[in-house]
């Protein structure tokens, strides 16, 4: 539709009024919201149309009107207790279908995000096929995954996987089809029941569970049959489009099926290089890659010329298994660096970590809260870095080195646990050379996702496809992008928060980023009673368990050491000119994360975002001055902050402003100006 014929739409539809009947009404203003919402991309003005709808005045409509409140609170603004509300004011009897996608939308909830099963559970259920169709599908098949990998009774949920036919939803069946294949490959062990399960996925049904299938049946006939031509012809089926990963390690598999069982040197050649040509690092699987490289380098240097299949053999596996776990220790230490309270609000109290403070110049404020046209909160990419350490001080420990022409980049912004610190004013965001004349902005838990798995953007990294493996144990996409408009390729998703981790390499000495006893006091000086504040102090130190997390890393970086070691002293892998290269991208997801020992009163906690340097979600210098500053644009951040800390130093007009602009806003939320009465000299 033109800009417009949609313009002359809200104009016809804003002139109806309750006079002209309350139904009437209802439908006009849920069209206007479902157009700002849709089309126009204006939330808060869909918001305000929602709002004008009651149950009085058209129960259905209202049930739509609610919904599309629950979408914005959830996907835009990420207050997951206001999204709930919103979707359970939605009543069977008044909307069925409209019911039903709630409480898959409430089911979603419970499992990602609160991580409650049981009431996930429980939503779930509430969805009657001849209520919607769609929304069941789509709810039997979430029962299944949760049963399978949440509380691994496999009977019950091959039962929810049975419930879904092809007829239903022909690429949801190819999922439910794949995971039955699983359950009966690798738990119940009978691999006719899973080849027939996989058998009855087709190509144009879901190319990706198809490739998967394919891959599947080519390793039963493969290492369980004994078939090599079988397993073969399925292997050949698997192509780059329908799934690059997949179609990697099948081609990695033919090279060795041609080399040991079928003796076809040239093929094997072709399809060794098929593999390490998918240039791809995803989060779940990046020993993939780096694996089919290393395979490839060890063809390239003539290892198994003389078709030594035992030596052949041990060093492929001793790759595959050493680097998988390089890759899984790493996430496992990602996971511990993960800032879950900042992001908690356990039973209504106040958590110590419920904000994250962003230091800057004040410009850099005015632009993100100037007018009509603010600008997007930024990472930066961290080659550019002021701290010639910063991402080196891991890789250097571990003895390798991140390649400068490496074409997987980090992005990162900096927070810190502590809102008014003093040196963090002297050390950050002085204009004019004045010394603590910057500013702390305070960032509220709803700034941040709760998807680890976002730090990464698989989709991008993937250069020969415009789609990286998907998760089918939590795909939830269907009902939600046809109800909903899909986010742009072009738009961050909500990011989560990590701590940083001191490190020296010379003593061993570690320290978690956390708040400053001084910082937590003087923030709580008129929220929590005098004589209970050290106990206060006692139970967040104590929840955050310090010494355990660090046991935990420092046995998993032992791990890591050991692994890089055995890899790197290996006398074949050795000759691999970019061996080291390799091995950092296994542990790139916490080279930013770990920094000196030095820098740890500045207890920063980061955002990070891993993407191939083709990401067009990297903006471009405009001018030739700028070529040096490579950003991401994240969100805009108005709604989002709690308070502003105005630096000991700071200007007087920038106060007077900042109070003009929040002042006429006339907002619901406050915003507090606080000027730091930190004792700078």
């Amino acid at each position: 539709m033109e800009e417009k014929d949609i313009d002359q739409q809200i104009e016809e539809l804003s002139k109806i009024t309750r006079k002209d009947g309350k139904e009437i009404y209802a439908q006009a203003q849920v069209k206007l919201g479902d157009i700002y919402r849709k089309i126009k991309h204006d939330y808060d003005q869909a918001e305000a149309f929602y709002l004008n709808i009651t149950k009085e005045d058209n129960s259905k409509v209202y049930a739509q009107a609610q919904f599309g409140l629950g979408y914005i609170y959830q996907k835009i603004k990420h207050d997951y207790d206001q999204t709930e509300a919103f979707y359970l004011n939605i009543n069977k009897e008044n909307n069925p279908e409209v019911y039903a996608k709630a409480q898959f939308n409430l089911g979603n909830l419970y499992c990602g995000i609160k991580h409650d099963y049981d009431q996930a559970e429980a939503f779930y259920l509430n969805i009657y096929k001849e209520d919607n169709p769609e929304a069941y599908v789509l709810a039997q098949y979430s029962l299944g995954n949760l049963y399978r990998e949440t509380k691994h009774d496999y009977d019950q949920a091959e039962a929810f996987y049975l419930n879904i036919y092809k007829e239903d939803d022909p690429e949801i069946y190819a999922q439910a089809q794949l995971n039955l294949g699983y359950i009966y490959q690798e738990i119940k062990h009978d691999h006719d029941q899973a080849e027939a399960f996989y058998l009855n996925i087709y190509k144009e049904d879901n190319p990706e569970a198809y490739a998967l299938a394919q891959f599947f049946l080519g390793w039963i006939y493969q290492k369980v049959k004994h078939d090599y031509d079988q397993a073969e012809a399925f292997y050949s089926k698997i192509t780059k489009e329908n799934n690059p990963e997949i179609y990697a390690q099948a081609q990695d598999i033919l090279g060795e099926i041609y080399t040991e069982k079928i003796k076809k040197d040239t093929e094997a050649e072709l399809c060794f290089s098929h593999a390490s040509k998918i240039e791809r690092y995803s989060n779940r699987y990046p020993y993939q890659y780096i694996c089919a490289q290393l395979v490839l380098g060890l063809k390239q240097n003539n290892f198994y010329q003389d078709f030594n299949k035992k030596e052949f053999n041990e060093l492929k596996d001793l790759i595959y298994n050493k680097v998988e776990n390089l890759c899984n220790l790493t996430d496992n230490i990602k996971n511990i660096l993960f800032v879950s309270n900042a992001l908690d609000n356990k039973n209504g109290e106040k958590q110590p970590e419920r904000r994250v403070a962003h230091y800057t110049k004040p410009a850099v404020l005015f632009n993100l809260l100037k007018g009509e046209n603010p600008s997007k909160f930024r990472l930066n990419i961290v080659d550019f870095m002021n701290d010639p350490s910063e991402n080196q001080v891991l890789t250097s420990w571990l003895n390798i080195s991140n390649h400068p022409d490496n074409e997987i980049k980090s992005f990162l912004a900096s927070f810190s646990f502590n809102h008014n610190c003093l040196n963090q004013f002297r050390l950050y965001g002085n204009e004019d050379n004045i010394v603590g004349s910057g500013i702390s902005i305070a960032f509220n838990k709803n700034f941040f996702g709760l998807d680890t798995e976002r730090s990464i953007n698989n989709e991008k990294i993937s250069l020969h496809s415009t789609k990286s493996i998907k998760s089918f144990e939590n795909e939830q996409v269907k009902l939600e992008t046809e109800q909903i408009e899909i986010i742009s390729a072009n738009t961050l998703y909500p990011l989560p928060l990590y701590r940083c981790l001191y490190f020296d390499p010379e003593t061993g000495y570690m320290a978690l980023a956390k708040r400053n006893k001084q910082s937590f006091y003087l923030e709580n000086k008129n929220e929590i009673k005098p004589d209970i504040i050290d106990s206060k102090w006692d139970d967040y130190i104590g929840t955050l368990d310090e010494s355990g997390k660090i046991n935990k890393i420092r046995a998993k970086l032992k791990d890591i050491q050991n692994l890089i070691e055995e890899l790197s002293n290996n006398p074949e892998l050795k000759k691999i000119s970019n061996l080291h290269e390799l091995l950092s991208l296994a542990v790139l997801p916490i080279s930013c994360l770990i920094k000196h020992a030095a820098f740890e009163d500045e207890d920063e906690c980061r955002m990070i975002y891993i993407t191939h340097i083709a990401d067009d979600n990297i903006v471009e210098p405009q001018d030739y001055q700028a070529a040096n500053s490579l950003y991401v644009e994240y969100t805009h951040v108005e709604k989002y902050i709690d308070n502003i800390y105005l630096g000991p130093q700071c200007k007087m007009q920038h106060k007077i402003w900042l109070q003009n602009h929040f002042k006429k806003k006339r907002r619901e939320r406050e915003i507090k100006l606080i000027k730091s009465e930190m004792p700078l000299r």
